[in-house]
């Protein structure tokens, strides 16, 4: 070492050592790169250490090599991120060091900065022609020293992470499916990638290069609706484009296509760039994913075509429109899950193809049959040139169905399928397509409340009743949210006095132009809508309120209020709601009686008796009522926490006359008492039926005799009033 570069190292030893490493008078120069790693090269054993000490009480990571040949055997093993190398060094300098670091990392991979004598200008200078990124001069400051380390190493970072950005970008710009471009709104130059002239036809070569050659090509149809997105986006930073349009391919056909792009706005709210991708959507706009049938649109489109050209053709249309989907739906996903039902309606939509291009019956045909899917997993058959005879269509629909009903395998499992087949003909010339479809369905629809398998040529006096009905339900749902609703109330005496017992609560519908309504016209129609559980509870909370008001008015506490109560709605939910209702209006539980029809039967009856028996436990009571008209089972009958048997009217009618309806209901009481049950008989209509079911033992009594349903307002609830008997 010669004097002057030892004279600079004394003097380094000495400024080094005044410095304080503590934490504290370091603290802004901590920051992301404090976990570098840096290798500290110097034959000064002295000034090796006095530059890791100060580096590590930062938080740097160091290592220290005594000359160049140690340096690059480290190397050889490790990593680092910056390196402190001496000019002036034994055997191997830090010049020589320094060639050998560039072959293997480049200038802005790995930060090398110098340390140098205060005489060494022409050095250094060699040094930054060989690669260095820095130097520092001995006696350094430590303050310039650590700015230095810092700053090479956030540029070494940030180099780092615009290539990881560059190579990622390249990557997904190679391997993207979609056509790429990117608009610099500055020069208006735009850039299309060769993905994009591909998707268009058009070779790479061609030179397009601005946003109007991207706007020529769209359809006319399309391109304002194209450029409206675009200029929001232009003027709204948190708006993206994301617009689908047709886009003229080179042979002359239109594609749709699907465009997304983002701006990027400058730090004032200027747009500087916007960058895009275009991809192909056409297979989506005309086929359905899942069984790769034609979509919607491209059987509206068919069918209108078809339907126009056999109108200007002739006057006798000979086509066809079948509408067919599975029945049950609802189980087979249930067991199946969403992906064995996509999975099962492929495999359909695969045996209907075969059928239809194989089938002896089909093949004959004008045109091939055309298959699409609809919403609602709906298969529509298109198919011209049909015979005349409806026996022929109902034949083909049958032939379909007994086609889908061999079984199919899906995850292993064999899942048998039923459907339903309805087959609409154009009734005139002009028949609208939509007309069609809608009686399709509709015939389809009526096939489905027929039973299993079966098909059905749409019939326009069963198509009204059909709407009819439609426009009922409609109407029943307007109902019970605005009040049409009424409830009823009809006595029940004391079949020993007379007194009025309790009552039994009784719907009606007050229809705008119809009257008012009895259950027997809406109630059915509520079932199969799933409408009843709405209704069946707020029946419910109006008799509980009007219980109230009667025992609040002179009514007897001992009276109960008997609701009728749908078998849909015997659930867990809807107990809840109802022991809610008995709290809300302060009604005793043992004041109400539920009644429940003997279809509980055909339910899931092991449910409905735990159901059952957790209210009875809080002292509601249950009574079944019509008993012996529907699915009387005495093993379960035994079973159910029942405390009454409503004898149907159909038995009370003919007791007067007939021993034997005397006999049946003699023996209803009998069995009804040594099961610890009351006997309420109904449809009482004159003193001898009231007088004989008194004599055969019955507890409660109910009837035109006693009293006609009647409003609220109109009822007499009066503690300890007596009815005629």
């Amino acid at each position: 070492m010669n004097q002057q570069s030892k004279r600079c190292t004394d003097d380094t030893t000495k400024h080094v050592a005044a410095i304080d490493t503590g934490t504290n008078d370091h603290a802004d120069h901590r920051g992301a790169d404090l976990t570098a790693h840096i290798l500290i090269i110097d034959d000064s054993e002295r000034n090796r250490t006095l530059l890791a000490r100060l580096l590590d009480a930062l938080g740097y990571i160091t290592t220290t090599a005594e000359g160049g040949t140690a340096a690059l055997a480290l190397m050889e093993r490790h990593t680092y991120d910056l390196i402190l190398l001496d000019m002036v060094m034994p055997e191997v300098d830090g010049l020589t060091t320094l060639q050998f670091i560039r072959r293997r990392y480049q200038i802005n991979e790995l930060p090398v900065i110098m340390v140098t004598g205060m005489s060494e200008v022409a050095s250094v200078t060699r040094a930054l022609e060989l690669g260095a990124n820095d130097y520092i001069s001995k006696p350094f400051q430590k303050d310039i020293l650590l700015s230095r380390v810092r700053m090479q190493l956030e540029m070494c970072r940030l180099y780092k992470d615009v290539k990881t950005s560059e190579e990622r970008y390249s990557l997904a710009f190679s391997a993207a499916n979609d056509g790429l471009w990117d608009w610099n709104i500055v020069t208006g130059k735009v850039f299309f990638s060769d993905q994009w002239h591909e998707m268009m036809g058009i070779s790479p070569a061609c030179y397009l290069d601005s946003i109007d050659d991207w706007f020529d090509r769209v359809h006319p149809d399309d391109i304002t609706a194209l450029r409206q997105a675009v200029e929001a986006h232009l003027q709204d930073a948190h708006c993206i484009v994301k617009q689908e349009y047709r886009a003229l391919h080179a042979d002359g056909n239109y594609r749709w296509m699907m465009c997304r792009a983002r701006v990027l706005f400058s730090d004032t709210g200027k747009p500087l760039r916007m960058t895009g991708a275009q991809a192909d959507i056409s297979a989506s706009k005309t086929f359905d994913p899942i069984t790769r049938l034609p979509n919607a649109a491209v059987f509206m489109d068919r069918l209108r075509r078809v339907h126009a050209h056999a109108c200007r053709t002739g006057i006798n249309i000979r086509l066809a429109l079948f509408s067919l989907s599975l029945n049950h739906k609802e189980k087979v996903t249930s067991a199946l899950g969403p992906a064995g039902y996509e999975k099962l309606t492929s495999a359909i939509a695969q045996r209907l193809n075969k059928l239809t291009s194989t089938g002896d019956f089909l093949t004959q045909l004008k045109e091939p049959a055309f298959i699409s899917l609809l919403a609602d997993n709906r298969f529509m058959i298109l198919l011209e040139g049909i015979p005349g005879e409806h026996a022929e269509l109902l034949k083909i629909g049958r032939h379909i169905q007994n086609c889908l009903a061999e079984p199919f395998s899906i995850f292993n499992e064999t899942i048998y399928c039923t459907t339903s087949i309805g087959i609409a003909l154009p009734a005139i010339a002009d028949t609208p397509v939509d007309m069609m479809i809608q009686d399709a369905i509709s015939a389809e629809s009526i096939a489905r409340q027929a039973g299993e398998n079966i098909t059905h040529i749409y019939n326009p006096q069963l198509h009204g009743k059909a709407i009819d009905h439609l426009r009922l339900e409609n109407e029943l749902r307007h109902a019970i949210s605005h009040g049409e609703l009424k409830v009823f109330y009809q006595p029940v005496v004391s079949a020993t006095d007379g007194a009025i017992a309790g009552s039994e609560s009784l719907v009606r519908w007050q229809h705008p132009e119809r009257g008012l309504l009895a259950p027997c016209h809406f109630i059915p129609l509520a079932e199969s809508a799933g409408l009843i559980h709405a209704i069946d509870l707020w029946i419910f909370r109006e008799s509980c309120r009007q219980y109230r008001e009667w025992i609040l008015h002179g009514g007897s506490a001992s009276m109960f209020i008997s609701v009728n109560i749908s078998v849909q709605s015997l659930d867990i939910s809807w107990a809840d709601q109802i022991l809610k209702a008995v709290a809300e209006f302060g009604i005793p539980p043992e004041s109400i009686h539920l009644e429940i029809t003997e279809s509980v039967f055909a339910g899931d009856i092991e449910k409905i008796i735990g159901l059952l028996e957790q209210l009875a436990g809080l002292g509601i009571s249950f009574a079944i009522d019509d008993f012996g008209t529907g699915y009387s089972c005495f093993s379960y009958l035994r079973r159910l926490p029942a405390s009454c048997l409503k004898i149907d009217k159909a038995f009370i009618d003919d007791i007067v006359d007939h021993e034997k309806a005397r006999a049946l209901v003699r023996s209803i009481i009998h069995m009804a008492h040594d099961l610890g049950m009351n006997i309420i008989a109904e449809g009482i209509e004159n003193n001898e039926q009231a007088a004989i079911l008194a004599s055969l033992g019955a507890d409660y009594m109910q009837g035109y005799y006693f009293g006609r349903p009647l409003a609220a307002e109109d009822c007499d609830m009066s503690a300890g009033r007596r009815l005629p008997g």
